[in-house]
C-alpha cells in the first residue's frame, strides 16, 4: 500500500488534512479527512472517486499516520 497526505482550506473552518490509502497502482482504497480547527473527521471506506489525481502534488505519508487519523474519535 501507498500512503499520501495533503491539506486544503475549508471556508469558515480552517484547513483540512486529507490522508489517502492507495494500492501500488495509486488507486484510492479509502481516505480520511480531518478539519484541524474543529476536529471534525470524515472517513470514507469505499470512495466513489478511485483515481488519485495529481499524486505528484501530494506528500508521502505512512501507514501509522493514516491509521492514527482513521481510528481517531
Amino acid at each position: 500500500m501507498l500512503y499520501f497526505k495533503t491539506s486544503q482550506p475549508v471556508p469558515g473552518k480552517g484547513d483540512a488534512e486529507v490522508y489517502y490509502e492507495c494500492t501500488d497502482e495509486k488507486t484510492i482504497v479509502r481516505y480520511v479527512t480531518r478539519i484541524t480547527l474543529t476536529d471534525e473527521v470524515e472517513r470514507v471506506s469505499d470512495p466513489i472517486v478511485k483515481k488519485l489525481y495529481r499524486p505528484e502534488s501530494l506528500c508521502e505519508s505512512s501507514q501509522e499516520e493514516f491509521e492514527r487519523h482513521w481510528s481517531a474519535p
